[in-house]
């Protein structure tokens, strides 16, 4: 026995019951609600025993089994106007990496951006900036918090790696949401355009500059490209951008979870250019950025991504 059943306090069918030994349904009302954030309802196998030996009713001497269904303690979301406060303060206070990216940039171009990608600003690290992990809920998922170099845009590592997580920083506890895309929520506002993935989040930024024809949504590192975080893609058209030595491990990754996709390619633009090792995506873009416009002067520039079909 089992499958969803009736919730006892929202009345719902999202109620997931608890089973004993013998897979039977120990009562009506042991069990978790899916509902995590509207309904929470849950009530235990050592709840319900405890309970009715409280008030004298006799129980089976017998130890209940543990749950073949193992509650997971409740997301902690950041309250959006924590999320809100730090986009805002971005446009009135010192941070290292949008200063950066007004050298390259317009500063229309990276008020877009600002905007685009909600940056944040965080007081942890003098100039800190915030990437916020925004889900197409509209729930803020994560902050990753990280140090630049206002003058070269490089992330600052030492003397140790300047990087944290706003649940820490603010004592929001381990129990974070799964992780989402860096700029998910662009879904929503270009229902249509074609998305680009890449690892960092500055790099999604940095190409969102000089890609004007399709939407660069960061997972976060080579390792986080998964089909739990592509989900929300399901039936776009995808570009992968893997970065200089990943395009192999992204190309069969693509080919595991091209079910998703409306289109799925994959840009070997890394793999033909030379250029410093560890660098990047972005510092390949702001390697050339200057000479593209100068020789493409108010036109989109013609790189030549080098994309396969997966």
């Amino acid at each position: 026995m089992g499958g969803k059943q009736i919730c006892p306090k929202c009345g719902h069918k999202t109620f997931v019951p608890f089973l004993d030994e013998n897979r039977q349904i120990i009562d009506e009302s042991v069990g978790k609600c899916d509902r995590a954030d509207n309904c929470a309802y849950q009530y235990t196998p050592r709840q319900y025993f405890e309970d009715h030996q409280a008030i004298g009713i006799a129980m089976p001497r017998r130890r209940p089994s543990r749950p073949m269904f193992q509650a997971t303690p409740r997301p902690t979301y950041i309250d959006t106007d924590i999320f809100k406060r730090s986009v805002t303060a971005t446009m009135s206070h010192r941070n290292n990496l949008v200063d950066f990216l007004k050298t390259v940039f317009d500063v229309e171009m990276v008020n877009r951006m600002i905007s685009d990608y909600s940056i944040g600003t965080s007081r942890h690290w003098q100039g800190a900036t915030v990437f916020w992990q925004v889900d197409q809920f509209r729930k803020v998922r994560r902050g990753k918090i990280m140090q630049y170099n206002a003058i070269n845009g490089k992330r600052v590592k030492e003397p140790f790696a300047h990087v944290t997580s706003v649940h820490k920083v603010m004592n929001l506890g381990d129990n974070q949401p799964q992780q989402c895309l860096f700029g998910l929520r662009l879904l929503e506002q270009y229902p249509d355009m074609t998305v680009s993935v890449v690892e960092s989040e500055k790099t999604a930024i940095i190409l969102s500059g000089v890609l004007g024809d399709c939407i660069p949504l960061a997972c976060g590192g080579c390792g986080m490209l998964t089909a739990a975080m592509c989900e929300p893609l399901r039936g776009r058209d995808v570009i992968l951008f893997p970065d200089n030595g990943k395009f192999q491990e992204w190309s069969e990754k693509g080919k595991q979870m091209r079910h998703l996709f409306g289109r799925l390619r994959v840009a070997d633009i890394m793999e033909r250019e030379a250029i410093n090792q560890g660098d990047d995506l972005a510092d390949l873009v702001l390697l050339h950025y200057a000479e593209w416009c100068a020789a493409y002067p108010g036109q989109d520039v013609p790189i030549d991504l080098g994309l396969t079909e997966l």
